[in-house]
């Protein structure tokens, strides 16, 4: 692949999963917090307010790896873990 074509390829996929990511991590944490023995009400509230901090996190994450494969394999264990309590929280 060209270095110009090669140039531009990668932050557009930085973006798209950036973009990807941080929206299901986003989603699944706060489906997470569901689980946990809290009110309804401080659950939902405790989902929103941690959806931003992973979401910011999951972002800065993907664009401060050093390689797009790092950033795959960096997001690998708390996909998996966060799946894994969603669907504890019985959603």
């Amino acid at each position: 692949m060209p270095a110009k074509v090669r140039f531009h390829f990668e932050p557009c996929l930085r973006i798209l999963l950036a973009t990807l990511s941080a929206f299901l991590l986003t989603r699944w944490s706060s489906i997470a917090v569901l689980a946990l023995p809290w009110s309804p009400e401080q659950s939902v509230v405790t989902g929103m307010q941690l959806g931003f901090v992973v979401f910011a996190a999951t972002v800065i994450w993907v664009f401060v790896a050093s390689s797009l494969r790092n950033a795959c394999l960096g997001l690998l264990p708390p996909t998996l873990l966060l799946i894994y309590f969603s669907h504890g929280a019985g959603l």
